[in-house]
């Protein structure tokens, strides 16, 4: 076994052992989604893009490149909040 590969198992057994007795918390992250809305030239592939992408980090910006609607000058897109939770380790 190589020096990378020893690192690798060393990694795996503590990220292992620390989950097996508790030693870790959790935190909450601001994520966001793009809702489609009804246009009445109907859904653009820009659009649905960005949908599709699903739940992202609240400071990350979509595919298209904006951080939130309007994507683009007759766009009805919405976006959704909520908390995720994540599990952090010490």
């Amino acid at each position: 076994m190589d020096v990378q590969q020893r690192e690798t198992v060393a990694t795996a057994l503590i990220l292992a052992l620390t989950e097996a007795v508790g030693l870790y918390y959790y935190d909450t992250i601001l994520v966001k989604r793009s809702l489609e809305g009804a246009s009445a030239s109907g859904p653009c592939e820009l659009c649905d893009e960005n949908q599709a992408e699903g739940w992202i980090d609240s400071e990350d910006v979509y595919p298209s490149g904006a951080d939130g609607p309007p994507f683009h000058p007759n766009c009805v897109c919405t976006e959704e909040y909520r908390e995720k939770r994540i599990r952090v380790y010490p």
